[in-house]
């Protein structure tokens, strides 16, 4: 039986520890991070949940003991706040999983599986419950790129979803597509000059989508697997403090150009136009970027307070 401990001040972390027992997990709750830490050194845990505001040390000082002495042990944060206003501190601890209070619970226990077993992380049939018809498109040129999400709109609307925003769809795909075709594959240089590229000859991006009943899901997986964690949190941190400089100026008027770049833009837009994501690596081996849209609310560009980084560093 895997155990979880939960760290939270507020009565929320009944609710949680309620739903762990019911599926199944052993389970020890505390309200501060002096508390987790005297857990931590008495038993063993499987996986860390915690408020990202806790009483006396807060909750990155809990992360960075836990990094510093159980880095084997996986950690999920959860809070009420929205995420870009410490995501400062995300980037700078390294943090992977932020989840919004309260959470969803398919969405929590599937994450928090994958977390402890690292069993079933890579493939779209694994973070959408009930598949049915999962396609696939090879993408092995950069002049595919516009065709294949064109094919994937049509083949949506055929399986009887309306997609709110097409705009939006757009974007997400085409952008983490290019982003696996160009950045992944070395040729940093032609995206910026705006080449179109064909991949060596065994390289290619795959495009998965399929549906259930409620629910369709996009993935794109490269198999080159250099995006890593701490790519991802400095592309959205990157994006955030991009935001922060453009309202600057239009208050000040203050000349930015020079200062904005298309860094971190596929992943940002992916953050805020996205229903639920995940990125999942494995160094040198393969990077799925997971994005599932519900059919209530399609691309509807309310960001969710939200990140999921699953990382597979077996050898």
């Amino acid at each position: 039986m895997y155990r979880i401990l939960i760290a939270d001040p507020s009565q929320y972390r009944e609710e949680l520890a309620a739903l762990y027992k019911s599926n199944g997990y052993s389970v020890d709750t505390c309200d501060s991070a002096f508390d987790a830490i005297s857990k931590l050194k008495a038993y063993d845990y499987d996986l860390v949940v915690s408020e990202a505001e806790l009483p006396g040390d807060n909750a990155f000082d809990l992360y960075q003991y836990i990094r510093d002495n159980f880095p084997f042990i996986p950690a999920i944060m959860i809070t009420g706040k929205k995420i870009d206003s410490f995501f400062n501190m995300i980037f700078t601890r390294g943090i992977g999983n932020v989840l919004s209070k309260p959470v969803n619970q398919h969405e929590m226990l599937g994450l928090s599986r994958k977390l402890i077993t690292k069993e079933n992380i890579f493939g779209l049939q694994y973070y959408l419950q009930d598949v049915r018809d999962l396609k696939r498109i090879k993408i092995i040129r950069s002049t595919q790129i516009t065709a294949a999400i064109e094919m994937m709109i049509e083949q949506i609307e055929q399986w009887g979803f309306s997609i709110n925003n097409k705009m939006s769809f757009r974007l997400i795909i085409n952008e983490m597509t290019i982003n696996a075709v160009y950045h992944a594959h070395g040729l940093t240089a032609e995206k910026l000059e705006r080449r179109p590229v064909t991949l060596e000859d065994g390289k290619y991006v795959d495009l998965f989508f399929c549906r259930n009943n409620a629910s369709y899901a996009v993935s794109v997986t490269d198999y080159s697997g250099l995006l890593t964690s701490s790519r991802i949190l400095e592309s959205i941190n990157a994006a955030i403090e991009q935001e922060l400089l453009i309202e600057k100026s239009a208050l000040t008027g203050e000349d930015i150009m020079e200062n904005i770049s298309e860094t971190g833009r596929g992943i940002d837009l992916v953050r805020k136009l996205s229903w639920e994501y995940y990125f999942i690596i494995k160094k040198n081996t393969r990077s799925d970027v997971i994005i599932i849209f519900n059919d209530s609310s399609g691309t509807t560009g309310k960001e969710r307070t939200s990140l999921k980084i699953i990382e597979d560093k077996s050898s």
